[in-house]
């Protein structure tokens, strides 16, 4: 197998090991199968970010203002806890 060297900014690579390490690979692993997806796939079957994010956004708009977070981790701790004065 042959080896090269890339420049890659340090919060970049930080990234790439976080990723590595979450997936339980090595960096190279993890740039190899990134390479692999990137050149299989042609430019024509492959979405934009803007298409793949778009079912996201839809749930998104219509979640907005249904729930309340703090309401619900509120909730969920009083019911663990009970509602006592925890300080």
């Amino acid at each position: 197998m042959a080896k090269i060297m890339i420049s890659l900014p340090q919060e970049f690579l930080k990234k790439v090991d976080r990723a590595a390490t979450a997936q339980g690979r090595s960096r190279s692993e993890l740039i190899r199968e990134a390479l692999r997806t990137l050149l299989s796939e042609s430019q024509e079957d492959r979405r934009s970010w803007k298409e793949a994010l778009a079912p996201l956004k839809e749930l998104e708009q219509q979640w907005v203002g249904q729930w309340n977070s703090t309401d619900i981790v509120r909730y969920y701790r009083e019911t663990r806890y009970g509602r006592e004065d925890r300080r």
